[in-house]
């Protein structure tokens, strides 16, 4: 039953906004948080007609807010032993956030406020699967009850023959004051061995006269009872911001990040280079050990990289171009950031993906180039896709900088290039962002910065968040790519210089020396060549 939960989760998580609203096209909500204040006036409504269950989306986002931005302390709302993470998963531009069963692993899907997160337990298969959206009622005003009638109406006037529908239960109650509601229904499919049966929730909180946080749940039966009960719990630690606040947070951090990067010359970026050897010789490679943890819980290496940041002219960073082909342009110095990384596509790693990224900036910002050069390998057979970044100065025609970026991959038609003015503040090249925290200042408390940077996951220009944190032999940096994109985790030194980093996909790099990687790699009988 959970295999078959984790295989349709995306089916049965997709009809309930779809029935019931429209997701609206102005700008989602948000801001620092208030606790919440579970004033409970649940009720229990009996079963009514059969009724079947779907949602919207989901999974998380990060830690954010600096002292006085309405964030409580960490810690001050995460009871023991009940379950739930005692870190809040952050979904700024839905303004909330909660705490999730411990274990969760989150993923984001699209942007902005079509944005939707995936959240499951982190088990082969999960006892549950939950979406997070943003839900805009068709009606000027609504409520969390009038959405699940009309939605408990619309499923069970609906012919379908092959399937059974039935309310399991349904409670509303507030949450801080804020209308809210659950409803747990079950669907039974199918016949004799070929019947499965699933239970489906959605939690409901009204944030605006017709705008919801939705959540909805797919459960197996036989987890029902402990499970839903875990959920409410997680569901009734959600807090909703005010969206004033936020944007004063917003505007805040960008401001802290613009004037970062404004104090920059080519001194202080010098600092981030790798060191030079005891002979003039070029700086070596750092190493990176790169794994993920599977459901057993065994750690799996899943690939390495590794990256060297260097002195070097604009022509290196594009390794199609021979030196003395090199321009004039080709010929400015900057900083230049590469990195190699390979990742392996199967257990055995008889297929993989080599990738080589060069990112280059001029030592006084003005302008920034890079190309990415990704190959997957299988036996004989491979593939290369290019990806190509130029960031060129204001000229008269264009007096605003522009950034174009350019894909080329095998087999597909080729596209125009994407191209984004430059925002007047805050602005982080890709170089930059690659060695961020060897540039931020030393701070003996938490602080938050604010940039606008190329996101190469979404494949877009988005604000992008830095959250600092000193430790007692570096920094703990907490950053979000994107303001809907999950938190990733570094673990720096002293210098900034990466230890270790955490992602939302499990995967995690670990500082380690090219020769033990090798060591590692050749008695696990791995590809090294």
């Amino acid at each position: 039953m959970r295999q078959f939960l984790q295989r349709n989760a995306y089916l049965f998580l997709t009809s309930f906004s779809v029935m019931l609203a429209v997701q609206a096209p102005g700008q989602g909500p948000g801001t620092p948080l208030q606790s919440p204040n579970n004033t409970e006036s649940s009720r229990q409504t009996p079963p009514k007609k059969p009724a079947t269950a779907t949602g919207t989306s989901g999974s998380a986002a990060a830690p954010r807010g600096s002292a006085g931005t309405g964030t409580p302390p960490p810690g001050s709302a995460a009871p023991a032993n009940d379950g739930l993470d005692p870190k809040y998963l952050e979904f700024e531009v839905l303004g909330m956030r909660f705490r999730p069963p411990v274990q969760s692993i989150m993923r984001a899907d699209g942007s902005g406020i079509t944005a939707q997160w995936t959240i499951s337990e982190r088990a082969d298969p999960p006892r549950f699967v939950l979406r997070v959206s943003r839900l805009v009622a068709s009606d000027a005003t609504s409520t969390p009850a009038q959405q699940i009638d009309s939605y408990v109406k619309s499923v069970s006037e609906r012919p379908s023959p092959n399937a059974v529908f039935a309310v399991r239960s349904r409670k509303e109650f507030e949450l801080d004051g804020r209308p809210a509601a659950l409803l747990y229904t079950s669907l039974r499919e199918g016949s004799g061995d070929d019947e499965i049966s699933a239970v489906q929730g959605y939690f409901i909180l009204q944030i605006a006269p017709n705008e919801f946080v939705v959540i909805s749940s797919l459960l197996a039966e036989q987890d029902f009872a402990s499970v839903s009960k875990l959920l409410e719990r997680s569901f009734r630690t959600m807090q909703v911001a005010n969206q004033a606040a936020l944007a004063d947070e917003r505007s805040g951090r960008i401001a802290r990040g613009d004037h970062l990067l404004r104090g920059l010359d080519e001194e202080a970026m010098r600092r981030a280079l790798d060191p030079v050897g005891a002979k003039g010789d070029a700086p070596a490679p750092r190493w990176y050990r790169i794994t993920r943890v599977d459901a057993t819980g065994d750690v799996k290496d899943v690939g390495y990289m590794t990256m060297v940041v260097i002195d070097a002219a604009q022509g290196l960073a594009n390794p199609d171009r021979r030196e003395s082909e090199w321009t004039k342009t080709e010929k400015e110095r900057g900083m230049l950031v590469r990195m190699q990384v390979r990742t392996l596509l199967d257990a055995t790693g008889t297929a993989f993906s080599d990738t080589e990224a060069r990112y280059w900036t001029r030592w006084d910002r003005g302008r920034e180039f890079w190309t990415v050069r990704s190959t997957i390998r299988k036996d004989r057979a491979s593939s290369t896709s290019t990806q190509l970044g130029i960031r060129s100065e204001p000229t008269s025609g264009s007096p605003r900088p522009i950034l174009e970026v350019a894909d080329v991959v095998p087999k597909e038609v080729a596209t125009e290039p994407r191209r984004w003015p430059i925002p007047e503040v805050g602005y982080l090249s890709q170089a930059e962002s690659l060695v961020l925290p060897r540039l931020f200042p030393k701070v003996d408390a938490p602080a938050d910065y604010g940039f606008y940077c190329f996101d190469p996951r979404s494949g877009r220009l988005a604000q992008r968040v830095d959250r600092q944190v000193p430790t007692a032999k570096g920094y703990n940096i907490a950053t979000q790519t994107t303001l809907d994109a999950p938190a990733i985790a570094q673990l720096v030194d002293e210098r900034g210089i990466l230890l270790k980093r955490s992602s939302d996909d499990g995967s995690v790099i670990e500082a380690t020396t090219g020769q033990a990687l090798l060591d590692l790699w050749q008695k696990k009988g791995l590809p090294t060549k």
